[in-house]
């Protein structure tokens, strides 16, 4: 059969398929005789390689399969570069023409030339229906097929040499790149599972005769620290082996033990076999462990060897690897630092003071923690050994750890640091509430003995703050500002400050706030200013600031004893010295500072309320009127022209809100009671219904003083002045006795007395004493100082200052308890008209709320009150219900 002229040619050297014939498109044009003789018709695949009608079949060419034969990429696009565009590809026509082709010649330089070769030397015509009769491929070695298992056999026997220079220690004289390449072979024809048998059942062998001699060595009664430096010697020999090893086998490891259910590693296998060599006989594995306890317990007790250290890192990386850790090493351990904790924590805890054994306690902890970081212990080991510590010396030693008498002695000894260790080893286990006792304990008893110092009772206030001060310090620094610690210091400061009867504290605290306000700041304690600090511990968080505000320093001291003032509950004793002290620095001029006494008034406002200090501000609103009253005076004299040579300044107090001052008899000199009688006068015209009471004790006066050695002023008393005018008329040179002085001054002994003293004996004489000496007597005599002098030209003279005697001390108390007497009768009949009817329990309780501000009142007290007002007919007592009541009476 011819081919047909529409047929197209097919591209492969496969066997045709036949095709339908595609018939021409409508829009293509016939093709022309031109077009036919310029580009030769191609055929296609079915009539190329179709055997024609008659042709023989040869049985070799259908029994033989045919053999695909690849070309290079090059030869490819060499031939199909030089082929004409809607041409056949004449070399892969010649692949079906020729009997032999040469795949070694290079690719055709020009096609169409060696395609009328082959024309030529086949004879005339083209015929692709013959097919082709062999392929032959030139320069191909003919290999002798090898099975599978000479494969295997040929492989292991080069690997088994390898892995016995391996197990020997000896270099490897095989190529490990061709022991791969054989492993890979093998793996690749499915004996992976024989050829891993076989490596386990050498290493298995090799793993008999370690274990051989690490049982021998075990047996010869060798340390046991050193049996585990052997094991961990053959651990990672064996470890570098299997290294080797796996490079060998890798292939096989990741394409076939890998996907073994389990996996069946290289790893697993070899770890598994060493396990078995060092853990299967409980001797060997009885000494690897003790050993390693052994050396923990050397690092506990201080014996430190780098080499050991060493050796139980290597050790604990060994158990880790054999996964041996938490079956094998961590229970020993546990057990072996359970009996040394206990041992330890009984014997230091006998043996130690409090403050050592806290600090070996903190230094245990730490030591322990940094040894399972070092040794690479896991986490459940380290919380397992923290909490034994834990429970062995903080649980089971918390009553030595807050006993009262040793932590009292921390406390005493402001031992800083201790104290913080102490509340944090107790922080851990949640226990630090447990030093609320022992901390509530020492403060009232180191209180309680300040408040009931009668021999140091001026200080009291002073030590009492430097108390405060540092029991601030320990609960800042030390107890973490914890609430209930916070709590009981103050509890314990209320406790022993109202302890006592005659309260003491709040007069002490009045004089002390008295002190400063007269001082300033140079009567701070030295203990208690800013750039005071007590204490150890160097990282104070805050420390008080660099003094450099006077106004602002003293504010603060102010603050500090307020924080005193608080815990007080009878303030009335307070407020009643305060006042006292507060008018003698207001009429006397003593205060340091007129800010700081509005600041000091303004903080008692903010802490008691506007009630407790009413008076205290009627007192400078008197000094304020009292200077508008002088100066409306002094205008009225200059418009008269009078004139006495006395300059008067004259303050005019309410009573009410003023303390009384006794009167004491003096005589006065003309000239100030001529000046003192115009200003009554005035006043009397200006307030006729009011009347003055003069107390001479309270002036003072500004003398001019002329000496041979210099003029001065002298700022002295009213009876200094008065002692003082007496020489302007005596003669000079001349002197007078101490009877002539007080005949004529009509003052009492004990104030002439102290009034000489302070001008003949003190720190500025302007008067002579004869006989000289400190105390005055009755038979001295006394004359003007012609030697005195001064670099100063004003000078003040203080008054000799007699202590408050205890009499008068006990009538301030007895005055403050009879206006708290008062205080409960008018909070009782506010109480009853407001209610009109009112239950014994409810009136009791009503009126200790409205009067605990102002000072404590029992029961007992307030029963006597209400009893006086039923005599007074202010209420009645009445049963109602079977209960008693009172009822105001109108």
């Amino acid at each position: 059969m011819r081919p047909s002229p529409g047929d197209s040619a097919d591209h492969y050297g496969g066997p045709s398929r036949p095709r339908t014939k595609r018939p021409l498109s409508q829009d293509q044009p016939p093709r022309t005789s031109s077009e036919d003789r310029s580009h030769p018709r191609q055929s296609t695949i079915s009539e190329l390689f179709a055997t024609p009608q008659g042709a023989p079949h040869s049985p070799e060419t259908d029994a033989q399969p045919r053999k695909k034969v690849k070309t290079t990429s090059s030869h490819r696009r060499s031939t199909q570069s030089n082929t004409p565009q809607g041409m056949v590809n004449p070399s892969r026509i010649a692949n079906r023409i020729h009997t032999v082709i040469d795949l070694t010649d290079p690719p055709l330089a020009d096609p169409t030339k060696e395609l009328t070769k082959w024309n030529d030397k086949d004879g005339p015509g083209f015929l692709p229906h013959q097919g082709a009769k062999k392929l032959t491929i030139k320069n191909l070695k003919h290999t002798q097929r090898t099975t599978s298992d000479d494969l295997l056999k040929r492989t292991w026997t080069r690997v088994d040499e390898a892995l016995a220079a391996i197990f020997g220690g000896d270099r490897v004289d095989l190529s490990l790149e061709e022991l791969y390449r054989g492993v890979e072979g093998v793996s690749r024809v499915g004996k992976g599972e024989e050829l891993a048998r076989l490596l386990k059942g050498r290493c298995k062998e090799h793993r008999d005769r370690i274990k051989t001699q690490l049982l021998q060595l075990a047996s010869t009664g060798v340390g046991n620290v050193e049996v585990l430096r052997v094991v961990l010697d053959t651990w990672t020999r064996w470890s570098l082996q299997v290294l080797t090893i796996r490079s060998i086998f890798y292939y096989m490891d990741r394409s076939y033990l890998l996907l073994l259910k389990p996996p069946e590693t290289i790893d697993v296998m070899t770890t598994s076999l060493f396990k078995t060599c060092v853990f299967s006989d409980q001797k060997l594995k009885s000494k690897i462990i003790q050993a390693m306890c052994e050396l923990f317990q050397n690092e506990r007790r201080g014996h430190r060897n780098m080499t050991d250290a060493s050796l139980l890192r290597d050790g604990v990386k060994m158990v880790h690897a054999l996964a041996a850790y938490a079956t094998e090493f961590e229970s020993e351990l546990l057990k072996t630092s359970w009996q040394y904790f206990s041992l330890w924590a009984d014997q230091e805890s006998t043996d130690c003071t409090l403050a050592n054994y806290v600090k070996k306690c903190t230094a245990m902890v730490d030591s322990e923690m940094a040894r399972c970081d070092s040794f690479n212990l896991d986490t459940s080991t380290r919380r397992e050994l923290l909490t034994m510590l834990e429970g062995f010396l903080i649980r089971q030693k918390v009553d030595i750890l807050v006993d009262i008498q040793a932590v009292s002695e921390l406390l005493d000894a402001h031992a800083l640091e201790v104290l913080q260790l102490l509340y944090l080893l107790l922080q851990r286990l949640h226990l630090q509430i447990r030093l609320k006792g022992p901390w509530q304990a020492w403060i009232k008893s180191v209180g309680s003995s300040i408040v009931q110092d009668e021999q140091r009772q001026g200080e009291m206030v002073i030590r009492l703050l430097d108390l405060r001060t540092k029991v601030d310090r320990i609960l800042k620094t030390c107890f973490r500002k914890h609430e209930r610690l916070s709590h009981a210091l103050r509890e314990s400061f209320r406790s022993f400050i109202n302890g006592r009867s005659n309260s003491q504290p709040g007069e002490m605290i009045a004089k002390y706030i008295d002190m400063i306000l007269r001082g300033g700041v140079k009567a701070i304690p030295s203990t208690l200013g800013s750039g005071a600090v007590t204490g150890t511990i160097a990282d104070h968080e805050e420390l008080d600031s660099v003094p450099g505000d006077e106004e602002a320093e003293l504010s603060k001291q102010l603050d500090r004893v307020l924080e005193l003032f608080r815990f007080i509950e009878g303030k009335d004793v307070f407020e009643a010295f305060y006042k006292k002290d507060l008018a003698r620095r207001l009429l006397m001029g003593r205060s340091a500072s007129a800010d700081a006494e509005r600041i000091m008034l303004a903080k008692l406002r903010n802490e008691c309320g506007a009630a407790f200090t009413h008076n205290l501000e009627q007192m400078f609103k008197d000094v304020d009127l009292a200077k508008d009253e002088m100066a409306s005076y002094k205008q009225r004299r200059e418009e008269r022209g009078s004139t006495d040579g006395v300059d008067l300044n004259v303050n005019v107090l309410s009573s009410a809100a003023w303390p009384s001052y006794p009167d004491v008899p003096v005589n006065i000199p003309k000239d100030i009671m001529k000046a003192i009688d115009g200003y009554t006068r005035y006043y009397k015209a200006k307030h006729s219904s009011r009347k003055l009471e003069w107390k001479h004790a309270l002036a003072h006066c500004v003398v001019k003083a002329k000496f041979p050695r210099g003029n001065k002023e002298l700022v002295v008393s009213s009876f200094q002045t008065i002692v003082m005018l007496l020489f302007n008329e005596a003669e000079d040179g001349s002197s007078l006795s101490y009877e002539q002085i007080k005949a004529t001054t009509g003052l009492s002994d004990a104030e002439l007395m102290r009034t000489l003293q302070s001008l003949a004996c003190a720190k500025y004489r302007v008067l002579a004493k004869s006989p000289k000496g400190r105390e005055v007597n009755r038979t001295d005599k006394f004359s003007l100082n012609l030697q005195f002098s001064d670099v100063k030209y004003r000078i003040k003279i203080n008054q000799i200052q007699l202590k408050e005697t205890k009499e008068e001390n006990r009538a301030t108390h007895e005055d403050v308890a009879r206006d708290r007497q008062y205080e409960a009768q008018a909070a009782i009949v506010r109480i009853l008209k407001s209610r009109k009817s009112v239950s014994a329990t409810e009136l009791m309780v009503e009126t200790i709320g409205m009067t605990k501000n102002r000072g404590a009142l029992d029961a007992t007290e307030i029963k006597k009150q209400i009893d006086q007002l039923i005599e007074k007919d202010y209420m009645e007592r009445v049963t109602e219900n079977n209960q008693m009541v009172y009822k105001y009476m109108a």
